[in-house]
């Protein structure tokens, strides 16, 4: 009962939201700051040890305590939107690019280097 009453004071932060990315976070608190609201993110991804997967990747979105459902309105209309969007039978459909090949390229021929320094530095070859 008392937390409820310290999630009414004014001029305390409230948690409004919980996404499961950073950038989802980022976009959201973006949305809230254009609407003039202040917004705090909280993410493991801030800390020195970024932990970006699983549960850890978490991203809370905090509020003002007297902005709560003005917040919480605009955060709705948003998912709304975006559902709305998503389901549009007219929309192009977007052609998904391959990014993964120059990374796999990549991390080969990474590999592969790695393995000549060991092999030169245990002169082995």
């Amino acid at each position: 009962m008392q937390e409820t009453a310290r999630q009414q004071e004014p001029g305390r932060f409230v948690k409004v939201a919980t996404v499961g990315d950073i950038t989802s976070g980022n976009v959201l608190a973006a949305r809230l700051r254009a609407e003039g609201i202040e917004v705090r993110v909280h993410s493991a991804a801030f800390g020195p040890y970024p932990v970006t997967v699983g549960g850890m990747a978490e991203t809370e979105i905090w509020v003002m305590s007297d902005r709560i459902e003005e917040a919480s309105s605009i955060l709705l209309e948003a998912e709304v939107n975006d559902a709305i969007y998503a389901a549009d039978p007219d929309r192009e459909p977007v052609e998904r690019q391959r990014p993964y090949d120059l990374q796999i390229i990549s991390l080969v021929l990474g590999a592969l280097l790695a393995g000549l320094f060991i092999l030169a530095v245990l002169r082995v070859y």
